[in-house]
């Protein structure tokens, strides 16, 4: 036999007994387009893909949850840990009303994996478990929100687990606990708890039963502890605890303004703490990094600001800031050891862009606006010299920018909504 026939049929063999593994999403881009379809693709713009094959879609208003019949979209596409999977949302609208939908995407062929749909579900918010085998689905109703967990595959309706208005949470990094901050809990002082849910039983251990004016409470990356804000008497102050993986042994941090909002490191036992003084103002006014083992902090940025994200190297945080006599934002960058900033771009964010600013500490536990290797990063609204918020909110565009002093923003395409994969 020829011997370049003899490999090709071993290779042959080996194909067919021994597939090949599924292709990651290894750096690519998930976005919602004008259409409320979703794609993904590459940061310079190539291979793009359309996931939802088959749908025909209509163009809607993104953020009106009432659509009229025969309208559907998709929205917030969130990566699996591995990159292999992307859930997402659906919403579709007949003449009986509308049915809320839940999906998941294979990335590399756009097959779905799994589905749900239910009228009235009203998914608001998805996170992955670190072990890609459920999704804890945030679920809207007319009273408070549920936490429900939705397995990965077979189609069941989401299983409760707690309730609670308002309601955050991290999972830590077994998938088999949740650590929950949410009202309306009898138990606690005020109606706000701090507590560890264990995924399997549903038993719950409480951790704090006057916590502060903060969102969700969150483990460190290496697991060795949590952290989460505790109100001070008369509420005039927080104070930032630090807990064993358990929730014991808490101890202080220090004390700090009545709001706070804390995202660690990816990569150091480091804290990344921003405040304000007045709880009602949507805006902070400064960041601190707290050493959580020395206990020692220092002031990073002393202006007013709306959202900042960790680049997953831990080197950098980006920021999102108003401008200044202006109607638009401003994309800053400040790096951590230095405490040099710098100014990236100017623009005005899509609506559901100001939602992941509202709730950027949540958000960043499970969507990712950097680009793995922390070069840049994608942001939707409007942006460059024609920067516009009425063109933001109503023709929203997918841009990728270089994290670099005035750098600027390049086109992918129309959309609403976008997030990096995770590697």
């Amino acid at each position: 036999m020829n011997l370049k026939l003899f490999k090709f049929a071993v290779l042959l063999i080996l194909c067919l007994f021994y597939p090949l593994p599924v292709i990651s999403g290894i750096n690519l881009i998930a976005y919602i387009d004008e259409a409320g379809d979703l794609y993904t693709v590459k940061p310079d713009g190539t291979g793009r893909r359309k996931l939802a094959s088959g749908e025909v879609l209509q163009a809607i208003t993104f953020s009106n949850r009432s659509i009229k019949s025969g309208r559907d979209f998709y929205s917030w596409p969130v990566w699996s840990p591995d990159g292999t999977r992307l859930a997402c949302f659906r919403m579709v609208a007949d003449e009986e009303g509308q049915t809320d939908e839940l999906y998941i995407f294979e990335v590399a062929s756009s097959q779905v994996l799994n589905s749900y749909n239910e009228p009235g579900l009203r998914p608001i918010y998805a996170y992955w478990a670190p072990d890609g085998q459920h999704l804890a689905v945030l679920l809207g109703g007319p009273e408070t929100l549920s936490l429900g967990l939705w397995l990965a595959s077979g189609g069941q309706r989401p299983k409760t687990l707690a309730q609670g208005v308002p309601f955050y949470f991290d999972w830590r990094a077994d998938a088999r606990a949740l650590l929950v901050h949410s009202g309306g809990d009898s138990e606690a002082e005020e109606g706000h708890s701090v507590s560890l849910l264990d995924v399997e039983s549903g038993k719950r251990n409480l951790v704090s039963r006057a916590p502060a004016a903060f969102g969700p409470p969150s483990w460190s990356p290496n697991g060795k502890w949590l952290a989460y804000g505790n109100a001070g008497k008369n509420g005039a102050k927080t104070t930032l605890m630090l807990a064993a993986a358990d929730g014991s042994d808490p101890k202080s941090l220090g004390v700090l303004p009545e709001k706070i909002a804390f995202e660690w490191s990816p990569t150091q036992p480091l804290l990344a703490v921003a405040t304000s003084s007045f709880v009602g103002d949507p805006l902070l006014d400064e960041l601190r990094l707290i050493d959580v083992s020395s206990g020692k902090a220092r002031t990073l940025i002393k202006e007013s600001f709306a959202a900042y994200f960790w680049s997953p190297n831990g080197t950098r945080i980006l920021y999102a800031k108003r401008k200044r006599d202006s109607d638009l934002w401003t994309w800053a960058v400040v790096e951590v050891e230095s405490g040099r900033t710098y100014e990236v771009a100017d623009f005005a964010p899509a609506r559901p862009q100001l939602q992941v600013f509202q709730y950027f500490d949540q958000y960043a536990l499970s969507h990712r606006v950097w680009s793995p290797d922390s070069r840049h990063f994608v942001f939707t609204g409007s942006a460059g010299v024609n920067a516009h918020p009425a063109t933001a909110l109503r023709s929203p565009t997918v841009y990728v920018v270089e994290a670099a002093s005035h750098a600027t923003p390049q086109t992918l395409s129309d959309g609403h909504i976008a997030f990096w994969s995770p590697r």
